[in-house]
């Protein structure tokens, strides 16, 4: 009882504070000028040629240019919006999580925030409706409801980059956008559970492990959602990465962690353009961390 009402006490005042950023539906409109279609067209595949290669950090960092300017030209650009927000995603996974400084928090925060703004953006074009309720004053949980599947790429790289933004900025952040993430993510579940290779589950095996105790940390509902995760889309190793990096370790069981990210080394790592380099770059992820398992347990 004690635990609930300091919950309780604690999510007010998270919740009558700033969560550290602003949501794309806060912020007054601005006029664009207008750009010629073929100057947009020429960036975005521009953007999608440097992608393409996005084992290169230069290359992700080109093609995130290429596609701002063309989403600059293009206020009504919903895909390209998409793309920006989860190869901001990308860049802070692949590359920036694995810098080394003591600063490794405040290098990555950007950059997920940046890409939680671009999935914003995306919703909002896609889906006005949504956009109205959120500036009406309607609780996200409630309005998140009525997205349909044309929004589920752009709610699910919103709320991946809004939880490791959570994650990296503190416990007021994971409080304030718990119930904002479990909410699209339980709607994005329901319309396609196998979007990007599971991407539900895997968001929340790591959601009910990261978790404060008092907030709903659940072990057991973890591991189910990245069994799930796994049995839907064995071929994506990220998934095992990010489950040694949130439900092993919250185990302190070093040998399964360790075992797993042996099994992220061991593994093929396809050669499906759309997953291969994110295979790739969780078997870097996975030396990473086992060469660092002694300071982690």
């Amino acid at each position: 009882m004690k635990q609930t009402l300091m919950l309780v006490s604690f999510s007010v005042a998270v919740g009558c504070a700033s969560a550290g950023r602003q949501a794309a539906w806060e912020k007054e409109a601005t006029a664009t000028p207008a750009a010629a279609a073929g100057d947009m067209s020429a960036k975005i595949a521009e953007g999608d040629e440097l992608w393409a290669k996005r084992d290169d950090k230069a290359a992700v960092e080109g093609a995130i240019a290429a596609w701002e300017a063309a989403a600059k030209a293009d206020p009504n650009n919903a895909d390209v919006r998409v793309k920006l927000a989860r190869a901001q995603y990308y860049l802070a996974d692949a590359f920036v999580s694995l810098e080394e400084g003591d600063d490794l928090k405040e290098r990555l925060m950007p950059v997920y925030e940046k890409g939680a703004d671009w999935g914003e953006e995306a919703l909002i074009i896609i889906d006005p409706g949504f956009a109205a309720k959120m500036k009406s004053g309607i609780d996200f949980a409630e309005a998140v409801q009525e997205i349909q599947a044309a929004g589920v790429p752009a709610t699910y790289w919103y709320c991946t980059n809004l939880g490791r933004f959570a994650v990296q900025k503190g416990l007021s952040a994971r409080l304030f956008y718990k119930d904002r993430v479990k909410a699209a993510m339980e709607r994005i579940k329901a319309l396609d559970e196998s979007f990007f290779y599971a991407g539900a589950d895997r968001y929340f095996g790591a959601f009910y492990s990261a978790l404060p105790s008092i907030a709903g940390k659940d072990l057991d509902k973890s591991k189910v959602h990245f069994d799930k995760a796994i049995s839907l889309a064995p071929q994506y190793l990220p998934t095992k990465v990010i489950m040694a990096d949130f439900l092993l370790r919250e185990l302190d069981d070093r040998a399964q962690y360790e075992k797993t990210l042996n099994e992220v080394l061991a593994a093929q790592e396809g050669d499906d353009p759309n997953f291969a380099p994110e295979n790739r770059a969780a078997k870097r992820q996975a030396k990473n961390r086992l060469a660092k398992a002694a300071d982690l347990f």
